[in-house]
């Protein structure tokens, strides 16, 4: 796959307008990190030259497994607990270690595009299953496992999904315990995991999704949206403890070993509870003025239960131009109105995703834009 991380793209577009694009795309509005946590880092700096020992990845570990019994009711060992420097580089390090060329792989779409472009390198065969927006963006899995096609190695999913914002539904859970092969694995990047706004978060990993099937399940937990520590961001993988040990063994050889100070902090990352109840207060606030904004000016918002983005189906028309799909009326958004947003095309749909980390002035310049962007 030769085309490029789409996100970079957006970067530096953004970047060739000096700041003067409003973007909606990446956001601007940085969630600052919780002062008392913020205060140990910059107290602490030397610990970035020194590597994290064995007390301390123990102890990262036992607070990841809080967080899980916290967050989700999902009762985790240690040992099937596997830190990791940043999301992409588990997804990274869990492709490398569970396909083989030729293995069958689902993702959905829309989705985070990561997974789907590693396994692609691995040379695995991808397939696509649509989210149908009229189902709660629901994956229609039972379509996709009547095809005549090998079993597939790794179900991937992301739920919390990026950009839809839909949550695990008890139905999906169902067919997947119904129509999963002994051998497949299935993959949850649960990034926005504790940003749900309507129930209590789920987890694949919690007792009353995993069942007693014999579906093996991996889910990935990541911070950096949570807690914007930088390239000092730690992520970790949750699942069986075959799979696990597989990909803490590629890891020795895969990245250098994590600092102690980026261990130390994740730490208390995910033992300030307090922090994550903030978020979950915010974001709502946020996306429901996001979405009064989008309809004032004439687009169509989807609900956003969950996740920190607000998507829409991509209109016909722009500033009194035609346009036929997501690239394309985000490309026209950027290059005549100076707006930047995240186009999503699929098979069925186009969409535009929105960003809730604004300022306040972001969102009345583009309350002002209405008048010239026309959106029909």
């Amino acid at each position: 796959m030769t085309t490029r991380y789409p996100f970079a793209l957006i970067k530096e577009k953004l970047a060739a307008r000096r700041g003067e694009a409003l973007d909606f795309a990446i956001g601007r509005h940085r969630i600052g990190l919780p002062e008392a946590i913020d205060s140990w880092i910059r107290a602490n700096a030397v610990l970035a030259m020194k590597p994290a020992g064995q007390a301390e990845i123990e102890e990262f570990t036992e607070a990841a497994t809080d967080l899980l019994r916290r967050e989700y009711g999902a009762d985790i060992a240690a040992d099937r607990i596997l830190p990791t420097p940043g999301g992409r580089a588990a997804m990274s390090a869990f492709v490398a270690s569970v396909l083989e060329p030729g293995d069958g792989v689902l993702v959905t779409e829309p989705g985070y595009p990561s997974f789907a472009r590693l396994a692609t390198h691995r040379h695995a065969n991808v397939h696509e299953v649509v989210l149908d927006p009229e189902h709660g963006f629901a994956p229609d899995l039972g379509s996709a496992f009547d095809r005549d096609a090998a079993p597939l190695r790794v179900i991937a999913l992301n739920y919390p999904n990026n950009p839809t914002g839909a949550t695990l539904l008890p139905e999906t859970i169902k067919l997947l315990r119904r129509v999963t092969s002994i051998g497949t694995i299935v993959f949850n990047d649960a990034t926005y995991g504790p940003l749900v706004y309507d129930h209590q978060p789920t987890s694949l990993l919690s007792e009353n999704m995993s069942g007693d099937s014999q579906i093996e399940l991996v889910e990935l937990h990541s911070f950096s949206k949570l807690f914007p520590i930088g390239p000092m961001a730690v992520s970790f993988l949750a699942g069986s403890e075959a799979t696990i040990r597989s990909v803490s063994n590629y890891s020795e050889f895969a990245w250098s070993p994590l600092s102690s100070l980026q261990l130390q902090a994740t730490t208390l990352c995910l033992r300030d509870s307090a922090r994550l109840q903030e978020l979950r207060e915010l974001f709502p606030i946020q996306l429901q003025q996001l979405r009064q904004t989008l309809i004032d000016i004439g687009f169509e918002p989807y609900p956003s239960p969950a996740g920190i983005y607000s998507i829409c189906p991509a209109p016909a028309h722009i500033g009194g131009k035609v346009v036929t799909n997501a690239a394309q009326a985000a490309g026209h958004l950027m290059d005549d109105f100076d707006l930047a947003v995240v186009p999503w095309d699929t098979p069925r749909h186009s969409y535009l995703r929105f960003s809730s980390l604004y300022q306040p002035e972001d969102l009345e310049r583009l309350a002002g834009l209405r008048e010239r962007l026309q959106i029909a």
